[in-house]
């Protein structure tokens, strides 16, 4: 349908924006790649875009490795601030992945242009974003279905939107939809009917050593370079300009330490040498692996029979929850903490392994986990 609007309105001057939904694993990036791909054979003027640089990185690595020239690629990948000065129309196609991390503005202190997403649509005859707003994981994130349709409707931008357009089955998690719904229902962000489990078999497990669970995980590496350790954002980067200090960012019980990924790189998820290193929501979504271990910090906990967050065990040099005093908006933050967690567990194909620096946590999953019928 994207290809038939882009060649219909090749030398129109109307405008089409099409929102596709989808949640975690349900193939919104591969869409948007094979789209990518398509489109710069037929010879059209293209561009990828997302807000986080992890996957751009990722891309383009992997093209560089299959030996195409840099002179090919450059364009091809941008950021989302690319376009506050760009003409109408410069573009046939802009495809935007994770739309849902759009920012208001762009720059480093969000303070150039007006609207990233009204910049895009204009710049661009045919503008597609990939969206799924429950994966928004930080205060700045602002890309909405709403306020992509308002945008496009300002630019007089045609807008496809519906049933036809949402993405649901799922690619990720060994295909277990029942496995996303299972993670909505445990961390309580909205009840489902996988209550008691999922039924497709999915490699998850609860570990009360983190070192156990890194050993596994290590090697499961050794296969295919496919395993990784996240994170969420508890822990202070101290580490950051001197990666080779004899100190450690993450440090738990029984005697685990590790450190961040290091700052050099942009491309942490395939690199070689870097499973010892962990990654947390910025250097992972938009990325899958084959197993992931996912280290939950002290910002997500259980009491009373409730799953409950506290935003004031996020590290200080995470901007995620920036603003929230001022805001005073904790049940975004709640949302915020949530929906990253449930990020982070969803990047496994094969396989999700779990440590909770909260014990209760650590029990209540495992006691989740012992309800599924075909465990």
């Amino acid at each position: 349908m994207i290809i038939k609007l882009v060649k219909n309105l090749e030398r129109k001057e109307e405008k089409s924006t099409i929102i596709v939904e989808g949640g975690p694993g349900t193939g919104k990036s591969v869409i948007a790649i094979n789209l990518l791909a398509q489109m710069t054979k037929n010879k059209k003027n293209v561009v990828y875009v997302t807000k986080n640089q992890a996957p751009r990185k990722v891309f383009v690595a992997k093209m560089r490795q299959n030996k195409y020239k840099w002179s090919f690629i450059n364009n091809m990948f941008k950021g989302s601030g690319s376009f506050v000065e760009t003409t109408k129309n410069t573009y046939d196609l802009i495809i935007v992945d994770e739309a849902h991390r759009l920012n208001k503005k762009s720059g480093v202190f969000q303070h150039l242009g007006e609207n990233q997403i009204k910049e895009i649509i204009n710049a661009s005859k045919v503008s597609v974003f990939f969206i799924d707003e429950d994966q928004k994981v930080t205060f700045s994130d602002f890309g909405t279905i709403e306020e992509i349709k308002k945008q496009a409707q300002l630019l007089g931008s045609t807008v496809y939107y519906g049933e036809d357009l949402k993405l649901t089955a799922q690619f990720r998690c060994n295909g277990s939809e029942g496995y996303i719904a299972f993670l909505d229902h445990t961390l309580q962000i909205r009840e489902t009917a996988n209550y008691d489990g999922f039924d497709i078999d999915y490699d998850i497990q609860v570990f009360d050593d983190p070192n156990i669970m890194r050993d596994k995980l290590r090697k499961l590496n050794k296969i295919n370079n496919k395993a990784r350790m996240i994170a969420g954002y508890c822990y202070d980067w101290i580490t950051k300009d001197n990666p080779k200090a004899d100190l450690y960012d993450i440090v738990l019980e029984k005697g685990f330490k590790a450190k961040w990924n290091f700052n050099n790189t942009n491309t942490w998820a395939i690199d070689e040498d870097s499973f010892e290193e962990v990654g947390c929501i910025h250097t992972s979504q938009g990325l899958e692996f084959d197993y992931v271990g996912v280290i939950i910090g002290k910002d997500l906990y259980y009491q009373d029979g409730i799953v409950r967050t506290d935003s004031t065990k996020r590290a200080n040099t995470d901007r995620s929850l920036w603003g929230i005093k001022s805001n005073e908006n904790y049940d975004l933050a709640k949302n915020i903490i949530k929906n990253t967690y449930k990020t982070l567990l969803s990047r496994g194909q094969k396989g999700c392994y779990i440590y909770c620096e909260d014990k209760p946590l650590s029990e209540y999953i495992k006691k989740r986990l012992s309800m599924r019928v075909d465990k």
